[in-house]
């Protein structure tokens, strides 16, 4: 992709894996539920190893546990390579796995102190 050399988990297959995807691989859109297409998005993303990554409501579809994992994937992406991740999403849940939490109130923006 775009030129650049393979990097050890990158590869398409590899970050379908990830995002618990890899079974359904050779599946068309039509045959994913929201959530598989919001994973696949995600993959996709990934795969070109960006060096920004804006995700808005990563886990809107998705039930509690896979939520978590997507989370965590992109916090991996985050801290082990190197990628600026920015993401908007109402699911506080997930707030505890980011370095800093923004919250617009009344079109105002300010910083939350404390993730809980």
């Amino acid at each position: 992709m775009a030129g650049r050399p393979a990097v050890a988990g990158r590869t398409p297959e590899q970050l379908l894996d990830r995002v618990g995807m890899g079974a359904r691989a050779r599946h068309r859109p039509h045959q994913l539920s929201g959530g598989e297409r919001q994973r696949v998005g995600i993959a996709r993303a990934l795969v070109s190893r960006p060096s920004v990554l804006l995700v808005d409501e990563p886990t809107a579809a998705l039930d509690r546990a896979r939520s978590r994992e997507i989370v965590a994937l992109l916090a991996e992406e985050t801290h082990e390579h190197g990628v600026a991740t920015v993401m908007v999403t109402h699911d506080h849940d997930v707030l505890g796995a980011c370095d800093r939490v923004l919250e617009m109130v009344d079109g105002k923006l300010s910083e939350v102190s404390a993730v809980s």
